[in-house]
């Protein structure tokens, strides 16, 4: 640190020195305290948001799952209050209370004062019922299994739902970052061909086809920047939306640009006897079916009779009344019993029984139906996705090797510019056809790994990719 060395004369300057040199040190010790201290907001939208954290989020905040995340809590209701009726489905207690008029007395001693204008006294009366299924015990296990299996239909949709919004968010996220390469690519051909429009603008010798070549590329330059400046814009609000971000969220990514990939796709048999194993809709069918098949055997056990055990205790208190001792004499207001008893309930509806039971094998059958045809139609999505990425992958090498050649063009192009400015027509053409191709090559890129995700969505959600976050 270099040192001052100040005359005695000046030691009132050195002070004035000390005193402005602390004050600014503690300016910059507040200064870099608030730095320090920012709210919570600021450090969210200074965030870059990997692919993964975006499913993540989604996976919490998006509307559609939790939508059907609800849907599942339902159906799970729906099983508890089935699995319920087995024990004791008829169990309540009821209490009455208030105020009657007081009567002394019984039916040969009645009260002398016949006018009904008495006393008011204090009154109680408290019911305990309760029935107990004994016969067919088959109804509530069927009923139990239908609820259950209508939970497993939930969360069959709710898995679909998830699929749906993992590729939503991949597509749009890939599509952000082909829209940024774009963005970037239409900048870089602006600026090089406004360098070259500068340096012939007072050159002489050069054709007047070759001066409104270049001036017409610049404009539809400009009108392709701002097309793909809005979709950069408007591809960052879908994936805040899709992601279920807040809407004042500044979306950053963490990937610079698009690249492909790393693939591990298994061979097409073993992709097809997977996806009949975890795709939604197969476990929807199945489940569906197992649930048609429970509703089914209720149905029938309407024919049955049904035989239950039921009783209770009944218990009213009025002190103000006399207890009837006669058990021929009806006295609503002093009493205590109860009993337990047997009962039989047969349905004589058998017609409206049938149509119960026919309605439900119907609906058995139907779903049976699709179960014939679904593994095949399976198999077939698979294959197609499977095709679809073989393409994407071919094309994407064939856009590689368009795009080397591009750039060897424009390479020797420039060299010739350089040597004879004659040539920039050539050069303006060489430039177009490589931003033409490393457009291709970029979209090419965006269409491999679309085909990736559309293929773990079409098995089910099989992890077909070494890295779902975008390499550098």
């Amino acid at each position: 640190m270099r040192k001052f060395i100040l005359p005695r004369t000046e030691g009132r300057k050195f002070w004035l020195f000390s005193v402005v040199k602390c004050k600014l040190n503690y300016a910059l010790v507040l200064l870099a305290g608030l730095i320090c201290w920012v709210p919570g907001n600021a450090q969210e939208s200074a965030k870059r948001w990997t692919l993964s954290e975006l499913i993540a989020s989604a996976e919490e905040h998006n509307s559609d799952i939790e939508r059907w995340r609800w849907k599942v809590e339902s159906a799970n209701a729906s099983r508890r209050k089935a699995n319920a009726v087995k024990i004791l489905p008829r169990l309540r207690i009821n209490s009455e209370s208030g105020l009657v008029p007081e009567a002394k007395g019984d039916i040969f001693n009645p009260p002398q004062d016949l006018s009904g204008i008495r006393p008011l006294g204090p009154f109680n009366r408290t019911e305990l019922e309760f029935a107990q299924p004994l016969f067919p015990l088959s109804q509530g296990r069927s009923l139990n299994k239908a609820a259950a299996e209508g939970v497993d239909v939930e969360r069959a949709d709710l898995a679909q739902a998830h699929l749906d919004v993992v590729f939503a968010i991949k597509e749009l996220y890939y599509g952000l970052l082909l829209a940024q390469d774009l963005k970037n690519l239409a900048r870089r051909l602006n600026n090089e061909l406004t360098e070259k429009k500068e340096a012939i603008d007072d050159a002489d010798g050069l054709s007047l086809t070759n001066r409104y070549k270049l001036e017409l590329t610049l404009l539809e330059m400009a009108k392709r920047a701002r097309e793909i400046n809005d979709k950069v814009e408007l591809a960052r609000a879908a994936l805040t939306w899709k992601a279920g971000l807040p809407d004042e969220t500044v979306l950053q990514v963490q990937a610079e640009w698009l690249a492909p990939v790393t693939p591990a796709v298994l061979p097409l048999d073993e992709l097809s006897t997977r996806a009949i194993g975890l795709r939604p809709d197969a476990r929807k069918l199945q489940a569906g079916l197992a649930a048609t098949q429970a509703l089914t055997q209720v149905a029938r056990a309407a024919y049955l009779p049904q035989v239950f055990v039921g009783g209770g205790i009944r218990y009213a208190i009025t002190p103000g009344r006399t207890d009837q001792r006669n058990p021929f004499v009806k006295d609503n207001f002093n009493y205590f019993n109860g009993g337990i008893f047997i009962g039989i309930r047969q349905s004589l509806e058998w017609r409206l029984i049938a149509a119960d039971v026919d309605k439900a094998k119907a609906e058995y059958r139907e779903l049976k139906a699709r179960e014939a045809g679904a593994a095949q139609g399976i198999r077939l999505d698979v294959r197609r996705a499977y095709l679809n990425y073989q393409r994407a992958d071919q094309d994407l090498q064939g856009a590689r090797q368009g795009r080397q050649l591009a750039r060897q063009w424009l390479q020797e192009a420039r060299d010739e510019y350089d040597f004879d400015p004659g040539a920039i027509g050539d050069l303006v053409t060489a430039f177009e056809t490589w931003a033409h191709l490393e457009q291709g090559y970029s979209q090419a890129i965006y269409d491999y790994n679309l085909s990736i995700a559309k293929l773990e969505k079409i098995t089910g959600g099989l992890k077909l990719s070494v890295d779902d976050e975008i390499s550098q």
